[in-house]
């Protein structure tokens, strides 16, 4: 438990101004996590696996389209759809029958097209049946609108809910518990929103309540993506086979050519490399959780092997030189085939594999001394920021916001999930022989914003047109997700980790790029942990021990 989490607390301007942002692993509940995996500084989430486990929303399937592609829900491995169902059934949701209209406060830029001018927006509302009014913040703005949003006491009723500190006292007071609706086969009642993946709700439980609608996201971690193109001229697979650590570096060195201005990577490597070589390792994801006594990744040997390995890489001109100095060209460069291998998060992969011009496999590695396939270090499986409802007990209000939610959840295949994602048919986008096209010219219509509040667009595969590439997307995850590797902390709430751990893990992080680039020697890591350790470390270790004790009971 988070410390002070027991203490009362009365929310002034001032208490809640002034907070920072929790950078741990599992950064559940944080206004600027990625959409998978974190770093080892602590949690930020809510209430730890065992507590999860005892009220966590039903995991059950849709009655609708049937997957080309069958996967669990249970274990997070997503369905896949070769094609869009055609003509696609409706959920049998619409009219959601909304009363009145609905406020959101939303981490997201302000829609380009007004509502008058904005028919995806005025067909979204016909299906509701009221008006929802966006209060769209930039995320770079969002938890400083946040704070003084709730000090003031004027908590629009749907808001996104980002980590700052006293988070546990601030839920309490300011919005709705939402345990009794969803938790365990209540969530029924919501039909679409019970097809989320189940560990998806872990992003909104803190304390044995279940405090926002989650936005899930497929959990295959951090993926390092191929230059297909560039290895298949090279008589290397897409997905290329590698037997061990040995062998991952001989492909890096196959493929860097340093007088053609050719390189394996292109990104910080303490930043993305270096979840792939301690994957490798059998290393920790995040922590270690022993009796009473939690770890870090950072402490243990594995953490130093890897730094170790990313040091000689780096040394060895396997990296772009220009890797530390222009951060915004890693995605260029690996588009224009100057970098072989690009990190980012499997979406991203999905993502690519849909709109690159060449073929986007990933690298799968291999146990570093050989033996098989690594096991996965996996990803958060929601969005680190979920959405709440403002404190009221209406419950009549409550249902009609959990029926809007469950409308932006509607399920790939569906009449509805188009709406949502892609607009009006005919206008926004046209469905013709299994295949979504986006109609180019009203892109600028889109309302990105209320995805937030639960849709689904993130967690099946299908890319558009090419279903050897979403079979590819499908294959990884059916092979590493059930074996994968959960991060302990994911899910649990660190008071340090809110109010000391971003600073601490940014000085460490600082101290590996010295290390890795030859400033410092590798002798001096043992020291820079200790250091953070005193800073913050210890503490999260200590409240992340005590709020798994209490989970258990």
């Amino acid at each position: 438990m988070g410390k002070g989490a027991n203490m009362t607390y009365t929310f002034g301007r001032r208490s809640l101004l002034g907070g920072g942002l929790a950078l741990g692993a599992g950064a559940a509940l944080s206004a600027c996590s990625s959409d998978d995996g974190g770093s080892p500084g602590g949690g930020s989430g809510g209430g730890g696996p065992a507590e999860a486990d005892s009220i966590r929303p039903a995991y059950i399937p849709f009655d609708g389209p049937e997957p080309d592609l069958v996967g669990d829900g249970e274990t997070g491995v997503p369905n896949a759809f070769l094609t869009y169902p055609d003509p696609p059934p409706s959920t049998g949701s619409v009219p959601v029958g909304i009363t009145r209209d609905v406020e959101l406060m939303l981490q997201v830029p302000a829609v380009n097209i007004p509502r008058d001018k904005n028919p995806w927006w005025q067909k979204m509302e016909e299906d509701l049946g009221a008006k929802f009014n966006l209060n769209g913040v930039d995320s770079t703005q969002y938890t400083a609108k946040f704070q003084t949003t709730v000090a003031g006491g004027q908590v629009p009723e749907v808001t996104q809910i980002v980590t700052v500190p006293q988070l546990p006292q601030l839920l309490e007071s300011r919005f709705t518990d939402l345990t009794p609706y969803l938790s365990g086969d209540n969530i029924a009642k919501y039909p679409s929103l019970a097809a989320h993946p189940s560990a998806a709700w872990d992003m909104c439980i803190i304390n044995g309540k279940i405090w926002g609608i989650t936005n899930p996201r497929i959990v295959a971690g951090t993926v390092a993506m191929t230059r297909g193109d560039i290895l298949e001229s090279k008589g290397i697979d897409i997905m290329p086979e590698i037997s061990d650590g040995e062998d991952f570096l001989s492909l890096c060195r196959e493929v860097t050519d340093r007088n053609a201005g050719v390189f394996a990577i292109g990104q910080i490597p303490q930043n993305w490399t270096m979840t792939m070589i301690l994957e490798s390792l059998g290393a920790a994801n995040g922590w270690v959780a022993e009796g009473d006594r939690w770890t870090s990744a950072y402490e243990t040997p594995e953490y130093a092997q890897a730094l170790e390995i990313l040091t000689g890489m780096y040394a060895e001109g396997l990296y772009h030189p220009n890797t530390y100095s222009d951060l915004s060209s890693t995605g260029v460069w690996f588009d224009a085939g100057v970098t072989v291998f690009f990190a980012q998060n499997f979406a991203t992969w999905a993502g690519r594999s849909s709109s690159a011009k060449f073929p986007v496999g990933a690298v799968q590695m291999p146990q570093w001394d050989g033996g098989g396939k690594a096991a996965k270090h996996l990803g958060v499986p929601g969005y680190g920021a979920p959405v709440g409802l403002a404190k009221t007990d209406d419950e009549a209000r409550i249902d009609e916001l959990l029926k809007f939610a469950d409308y932006l959840a509607s399920p790939f295949g569906t009449r509805e999930f188009l709406t949502v994602n892609y607009g009006v048919d005919g206008h926004n986008y046209t469905l013709e022989d299994g295949r979504v096209n986006r109609i180019a010219d009203t892109a600028e219509e889109l309302i990105s914003g209320p995805a937030y509040f639960g849709a689904a667009g993130s967690v099946s595969l299908h890319v558009p047109g090419k279903p050897d590439a979403t079979e590819t997307l499908f294959n990884y995850c059916q092979e590493h997700i059930p074996n994968g590797v959960k991060d302990p902390s994911q899910g649990m709430f660190s008071e340090t980790a809110v109010s000391d751990g971003a600073a601490a893990n940014k000085r460490l992080n600082d101290v590996m790029g010295e290390i890795i680039q030859g400033r410092r020697q590798m002798t001096e890591w043992e020291a820079a942990v200790e250091e953070w350790k005193s800073d913050a470390g210890e503490q999260i270790g200590r409240e992340l021990a005590e709020q798994a004790a209490l989970a258990e009971g």
